[in-house]
């Protein structure tokens, strides 16, 4: 089994679920060795962020290591990014390795894979409280993958997806990147930004209102972000929902609203999820001429399936993804 070294590069790891996940993880067979800041605590993060960087480029150098495992996502992988950089000039890029990890991990799997043709995989994290718990099929293609079986059971492999806008008229052959919708957005702009190459982009998010949503997608539209995109692929977006919104009633006199006490009306219609879909997603593969659909069981849940970033991927006109090319297995000496 190969070697996985944790870090904590984002929020406090809470220490008990860790624990749990840890344990879950040595009892698959890895051999696991921990980052002793993982439990750091300094602002919001495990640690400062010179620490956090400092954690990870210790990890990345260590040639026993072969796999680092993000212990949580939550918030502040983003600036470890221009540390990470300068420890990059300073010490030169660190051999291949795999990188697993989701949500705010999101913008290091993105960094891994342009600076140090790194392997990537968005998939669970051992601090979080349902690690240990996941759906058998789920977990199996983890390890599966994590451990580059040739024979990994996808949970979204032979599963057709739906298409929000008309399918295209060839199946879209193309790398696959992407993660969290709202970690990809804070990209642009950056001098870590996605490089403008043909893609497939893969988006998922939690507990966003739709307006951010709206206005997260309306920001990569505008910073050119979907300009060398062949297709979107979305996966959960998990206690999203829209606001509800109101106003006075049309009854309310300038008095009540002096004194504040006055009774409210709806401000506007409050709107379902098929609603947000149409409105930005298939207006802007309409709009695009982009291929666009959901339901791949990736993300915050209630879906959890593993999925490789930056592997060559098929997304056929009956929606069907697959997975021609990962260079994890190639690595490992597997085939997928």
């Amino acid at each position: 089994m190969p070697k996985v070294g944790i870090v904590a590069l984002s929020s406090v790891v809470p220490p008990v679920e860790f624990a749990a996940g840890e344990s879950f993880l040595r009892a698959a067979g890895f051999d696991v060795v921990v980052h002793p800041d993982v439990l750091s605590t300094h602002w919001l993060h495990a640690g400062t962020d010179a620490a956090r960087a400092q954690a990870m480029m210790v990890y990345a150098h260590d040639p026993s290591i072969d796999i680092i495992w993000c212990a949580r996502g939550g918030y502040g992988a983003a600036k470890t990014l221009p540390l990470l950089d300068r420890l990059t000039s300073e010490r030169g890029v660190p051999s291949k390795k795999l990188l697993v990890g989701y949500s705010d991990v999101t913008v290091t799997h993105e960094f891994v894979r342009q600076r140090w043709n790194w392997s990537t995989l968005h998939a669970v994290m051992p601090a979080a409280g349902n690690f240990t718990t996941l759906p058998q099929q789920d977990w199996h293609a983890t390890l599966d993958a994590v451990n580059g079986s040739s024979t990994v059971k996808w949970p979204w492999g032979n599963r057709p997806l739906r298409w929000l806008t008309p399918p295209p008229s060839a199946a879209v052959e193309a790398p696959l990147v992407g993660g969290n919708l709202s970690l990809w957005q804070t990209l642009a702009g950056s001098a870590f930004a996605p490089l403008r190459q043909p893609h497939i982009l893969f988006l998922e998010d939690l507990s966003e209102p739709y307006y951010r949503i709206d206005r997260m997608m309306t920001h990569l539209e505008q910073a050119g972000l979907l300009d060398t995109c062949a297709a979107v692929v979305l996966g959960d977006f998990t206690h999203c929902a829209d606001e509800t919104q109101t106003c006075a009633a049309a009854s309310a006199s300038p008095n009540d609203l002096a004194s504040g006490s006055f009774p409210r009306q709806p401000l506007r219609p409050t709107y379902a999820l098929d609603d947000l879909l149409r409105e930005v997603f298939t207006a802007i593969g309409t709009r695009r001429n982009l291929p666009i659909a959901i339901g791949l069981p990736v993300g915050h849940g209630p879906h959890f399936a593993p999925l490789p970033l930056g592997a060559r991927y098929s997304l056929g006109t009956d929606g069907v993804l697959s997975l021609k090319e990962w260079d994890w297995f190639t690595s490992t000496g597997k085939l997928a």
